[in-house]
């Protein structure tokens, strides 16, 4: 499972907007090696068993793709609000 950066749970096939680009799409193909998440604090000398962030393809409504993690999406309702689509 993958956290976005507004904190919402979402994991493979669920939809998510990704702000670098401005486009929303959907999560496919989660890499099973986790990283530091960054945005907890969590660096390379954090344990590696406390890791807990993960990138993952993914693909836009448009057909390109993406290779991102959690702090680079945010959930669709949040990207709403904020007028961003």
């Amino acid at each position: 499972m993958i956290t976005t950066e507004d904190g919402v749970v979402v994991g493979s096939g669920d939809r998510a907007f990704n702000y670098y680009d401005m486009k929303v799409g959907k999560i496919e193909r989660i890499d099973s090696y986790a990283q530091p998440n960054t945005q907890a604090g969590q660096n390379s000398s954090t344990p590696v068993a406390e890791w807990n962030n993960y990138w993952f393809e993914f693909r836009h409504d448009d057909g390109s793709v993406s290779s991102l993690d959690g702090s680079r999406i945010c959930s669709v309702a949040y990207a709403e609000r904020r007028g961003w689509i």
